[in-house]
């Protein structure tokens, strides 16, 4: 029952794309919470983990986006701008929680994964907000 709604849904052009948009940020997401759970592991800092897997996840994001889910071979510069403007947005959101976690509040650095959790919600409401100032000038 579940696989015809979901059959249905994909060959919807907008369905299809939100299942794919969906697969690349979870894919982006494990890629982040990969390196920052193991980058500890060997001295780096969970905060410069979550740095550099905010920027692994950047780019599987990114090239996913481009790649799969709208098809294009390349972003425009606008929207390549816009998208580097969110994604700092996300990076700040994430490395900021994860310094809150460890230094303030001085939890085990997993527990920094959480704002991994909640940033995609942020950073794709922004997004949206985005979209729709362009369209209104």
């Amino acid at each position: 029952m579940i696989k015809k709604h979901v059959r249905k849904i994909y060959q919807n052009k907008y369905g299809r794309e939100m299942i794919v948009y969906a697969m690349v940020g979870i894919c982006a997401l494990i890629v982040q919470d990969i390196l920052y759970v193991l980058l500890p592991r060997f001295g780096v800092f969970p905060t410069v983990a979550m740095i550099i897997g905010n920027f692994a996840g950047m780019f599987v994001s990114y090239y996913g986006h481009s790649k799969f889910t709208f098809k294009k071979s390349a972003f425009s510069k606008r929207e390549f701008i816009k998208f580097t403007i969110v994604s700092a947005i996300g990076l700040l959101i994430n490395a900021s929680g994860v310094r809150l976690i460890t230094k303030v509040l001085m939890l085990n650095h997993l527990w920094g994964l959480l704002p991994t959790f909640i940033t995609p919600a942020i950073t794709f409401l922004i997004s949206k907000f985005l979209k729709k100032k362009k369209k209104n000038n």
